[in-house]
């Protein structure tokens, strides 16, 4: 009889889990496809081009794609603490937390909370990827980045997660500009991931899971340096061709963790 109570409470219990775990992978779900059909004010073209005069209707629906995108890579990856790596996106962001109304409708719907933007004085002295300790902070936004391409069609600039790749592309003044060797690095250190984890659940070979290198085969072999010069190439990457970036020296203006609060212009 013991046997059979407990047997049963074993049931009981792992049915409750399997249950949540659902209820969480489904309400996930529907967060991400909230995110991806969402529709940016056109209005908010306008906040932007103050800014950044220079910029086109093209540019402006990279820049919600990229912003999309970090709200996606926030979503897949919650316990992270993730750059920004594009001004941009960063602007966009900006503007929509100055529509409170639609922003907090926004969070509700993709968070569950509001979403906090952490203004710059909040962030850690530098986010220069100038020398390993610099690379290796974001690596994890980078492989968020990468892990969005399942959920954003337009993931990727020329062959570099769009969020890295739209400041240099749309060639705004003071935007974020990588070097081609932290590209290379972070490509990589994304791949040697991919590639564990692929061993440890099939025992093959590397695969970024997509049919495509998670890294351009024009980027050079060289070693390169942090703070190099990085032509624009184009790879035909996910976009259909479009070109990535850049030239190199980093300043990410904010990050946020998974918790959210309270937005503004830093």
């Amino acid at each position: 009889m013991y046997l059979i109570w407990l047997a049963g409470a074993v049931a009981l219990v792992v049915g409750v889990w399997w249950r949540r775990r659902v209820g969480r992978s489904r309400l996930q779900r529907q967060r991400l496809r909230y995110v991806q059909a969402y529709a940016f004010q056109p209005r908010y073209h306008d906040a932007l081009r103050v800014a950044y005069p220079q910029l086109d209707a093209e540019g402006f629906k990279q820049a919600e794609q990229a912003l999309r995108q970090f709200f996606i890579m926030h979503l897949l990856a919650p316990g992270e603490r993730l750059l920004m790596p594009s001004n941009l996106a960063d602007a966009l962001w900006h503007t929509f937390i100055l529509d409170t109304r639609r922003y907090q409708q926004f969070c509700q719907q993709a968070f569950g909370q509001i979403f906090h933007h952490i203004p710059s004085h909040d962030m850690p002295s530098s986010a220069s990827v100038a020398g390993q300790g610099g690379r290796e902070r974001m690596q994890a936004t980078w492989n968020a980045a990468m892990a969005s391409k399942r959920w954003l069609p337009l993931a990727m600039l020329g062959g570099i997660p769009l969020l890295f790749a739209l400041d240099a592309h749309s060639g705004i003044e003071g935007g974020q500009r990588f070097a081609e060797a932290d590209l290379r690095y972070w490509a990589v250190q994304y791949a040697r991931v991919v590639s564990a984890g692929n061993a440890d659940t099939s025992g093959g070979s590397a695969s970024s899971g997509s049919g495509e290198s998670d890294h351009p085969s024009s980027w050079s072999s060289d070693s390169g340096t942090s703070g190099s010069s990085c032509t624009t190439r184009s790879t035909g990457g996910d976009d259909g061709g479009s070109s990535g970036s850049s030239s190199c020296d980093s300043n990410s203006s904010s990050c946020s963790g998974s918790s959210c609060g309270g937005g503004g212009s830093d």
